[in-house]
């Protein structure tokens, strides 16, 4: 509202500003004045008495001075002085300077002085209030963008760190799972330690994919190609469609990827030169597609499923959450797992 109204006075301060018409219309405006002021004047000339060669001369220099600026109300006001000098101060239709002419002639300069002087002295503080209102307008106007970006700025901090806080709470609880789900199967220490210390490892991968990807998605091409990097990739044949993964999926398939690797590397095919593992993947459906992903073993030793499960079998199993199916065959060639999940589940 304030800027509004400052805007509104601006605009009335410039409405009585000479300098923003054109010269050709401050003098025609002017002369034009002039030119009326002196027609009333002999139109009404039998009808006044004696003493009144200004009359109508007063109001036209005026007028000229506030519409069109100092020096067409100058010369107005000459003209005027001259016209009233001519046509109505004795004696008359002359130029004849008597003592009464020339006292109503110093009595006219000094008003027509007087008044040309107040009004171009209002102008001019005019213009300069009208320039000081603008420049106070802009800088308002800048200070309020920057008000309104700083007020951006803060509540996108306070949203960054709700969101820092947030995942750090998820990744230390995922920790803390592994941790658990590790020291449950039991085993000598040193062998926990290595295991825990990859599982950690590839936590820290997938999360280090998220950084580097964009806004917290990455793609399952880039989630398999970072799970079996550290094993011999001659052994691997990958592929599927870009299919992109959210932060939680990203983390869980990798850890599932991971289990299947070091199962493949210890007991199934990666364990010899001549195995092969398959890694597909595919998105299925139009309504509520489904994302299928599978592992794939060939060419490795006969496997056959374990006597009880562990630590990394009860990964594998969890998927990628709530909602999504993991089969898990054990093949002669070796083990085959299948993932079912849907696509909306792997994006949010």
């Amino acid at each position: 509202m304030d800027h509004i109204e400052r805007r509104s006075m601006t605009g009335r301060l410039q409405f009585i500003v000479a300098q923003e018409r054109s010269t050709t219309f401050r003098w025609a405006f002017a002369l034009g004045l002039f030119a009326a002021a002196l027609g009333v004047r002999l139109s009404i000339d039998s009808s006044l008495p004696p003493g009144f060669p200004y009359l109508t001369f007063f109001p036209a220099v005026i007028v000229a001075t506030l519409v069109s600026g100092l020096w067409p109300g100058i010369v107005c006001a000459t003209l005027g002085g001259i016209a009233s000098w001519y046509f109505f101060i004795a004696p008359v239709n002359s130029f004849g300077l008597t003592p009464g002419a020339v006292l109503a002639l110093m009595f006219y300069t000094f008003i027509v002085a007087v008044d040309i002087l107040i009004i171009h002295t209002i102008s001019v503080t005019t213009r300069t209030l009208v320039r000081q209102r603008q420049a106070l307008a802009q800088l308002a106007a800048s200070k309020e963008k920057e008000n309104l970006q700083l007020l951006e700025q803060d509540v996108l901090q306070r949203q960054l760190s709700e969101e820092l806080v947030h995942r750090l709470k998820n990744q230390l609880t995922l920790v803390q799972a592994i941790v658990n789900q590790t020291t449950r199967s039991g085993g000598e220490p040193e062998a926990m330690y290595a295991v825990l210390r990859a599982r950690i490892g590839v936590l820290a991968g997938a999360h280090d994919l998220l950084v580097h990807g964009v806004a917290g998605v990455a793609s399952v091409a880039d989630v398999v190609n970072k799970a079996i990097s550290i094993y011999d990739t001659c052994q691997f044949e990958v592929g599927g469609p870009d299919v992109k993964v959210a932060e939680r999926a990203a983390v869980s398939l990798s850890l599932m990827l991971h289990e299947l690797g070091t199962n493949a590397a210890k007991y199934g095919a990666l364990s010899v030169p001549s195995g092969r593992v398959h890694v597909s993947w595919a998105v299925e459906g139009d309504e509520k597609p489904v994302f299928k992903l599978t592992w794939k073993e060939e060419g490795g030793p006969p496997v056959s499923a374990p006597k009880r499960r562990g630590a990394g079998s009860r990964l594998i199993s969890v998927g990628i959450g709530s909602g999504s199916e993991v089969t898990l065959t054990f093949e002669p060639g070796g083990i085959v797992c299948y993932l079912n999940v849907l696509v909306d589940q792997l994006q949010s």
